[in-house]
């Protein structure tokens, strides 16, 4: 039974102000203890409804359950956050596409309930963990929930690098970049990539080149088990970076070694006892059309 509701908002702010009074409403005629995410509600303003805002990291202490209002960005931003909590994490749709932030608005209500009543599937989402080093220093270390991209920076040129796995020289290729994804990712930025469809229960990882200079260079699946390592080569100074989501980005040189694996917690979802993922595939995706 959830108790302590922690509500999270789009940053830009007041376009979820409606569904967020509803939610809190919605929540203290139920009994519950609502508490709003200090960084994306902050100028909510929440002396009407008598209840507390605090930043992010006293907030996750707080909750035993979170609702994310917007679309699959702000769900991205919120789940690397609340992976090392154990917190279930709902999201309603405020963004155009909605793959994680699968709730619609006009069904909020309806699927509460059925939460609230322990009516409700629940599955678990796996991240990933890189580490960027230089010399053995860790220079950056973050979560992904999509992906892990390395990325050419404004320039023309394509950049080179090598891929590792498990320690076992992959390939070396010359690309605008590389996408790491996990199965919820494969129907983000790799997808538009040609990556391949992931069932998000299967314990995998895909490997897709962005603009491959050779033809050859095809999506690579492998184990959710494996380390990837990234080498660039020496002209690559300056040159790419490492993208987290899209949100997160440390710029690579040379010698910087990067290496990403799956994090060892996962992300509790939230979702209506009759969700389907291939049904969400077909709505969102428009598989279902007739010719």
């Amino acid at each position: 039974m959830f108790n302590k509701i922690g509500i999270f908002g789009k940053y830009s702010g007041i376009q979820s102000w409606d569904l967020i009074d509803k939610l809190i409403l919605y929540f203290q005629k139920k009994k519950k203890t609502v508490i709003l995410d200090q960084r994306s509600c902050a100028d909510f303003p929440i002396e009407r409804y008598g209840i507390a805002r605090l930043e992010r990291d006293e907030l996750m202490k707080e909750i035993d359950f979170a609702v994310v209002v917007g679309g699959d960005g702000t769900f991205l931003d919120v789940a690397r956050y609340i992976v090392d909590y154990n917190i279930p994490i709902l999201g309603v749709n405020l963004g155009r596409l909605g793959f994680l932030t699968d709730v619609s608005p006009d069904t909020m209500m309806v699927t509460l309930d059925e939460v609230l009543a322990d009516d409700y599937t629940c599955e678990e989402r796996t991240l990933l963990h890189v580490l960027i080093k230089k010399d053995g220093e860790t220079l950056f270390d973050e979560v992904a929930f999509n992906d892990v991209v390395l990325h050419k920076n404004d320039s023309p040129r394509m950049i080179e690098f090598e891929t590792f796995v498990d320690n076992r020289f992959l390939n070396s290729q010359r690309s605008d970049g590389l996408i790491i994804a996990t199965p919820t990712g494969s129907t983000a930025y790799s997808l538009s990539a040609g990556g391949p469809i992931v069932d998000p229960g299967l314990n995998a990882m895909t490997l897709v080149s962005i603009n491959p200079h050779t033809m050859s260079n095809r999506p690579v699946v492998v184990s959710g088990d494996s380390e990837i390592l990234i080498r660039p080569h020496d002209n690559c100074n300056g040159t790419a970076s490492i993208i987290c989501d899209g949100q997160l980005t440390f710029q690579i040189e040379a010698k910087h070694e990067t290496y990403v694996t799956r994090h060892p917690n996962f992300i509790k979802m939230v979702h209506p006892k009759n969700h389907d993922h291939y049904e969400l595939l077909r709505a969102k995706l428009n598989w279902g059309q007739k010719l």
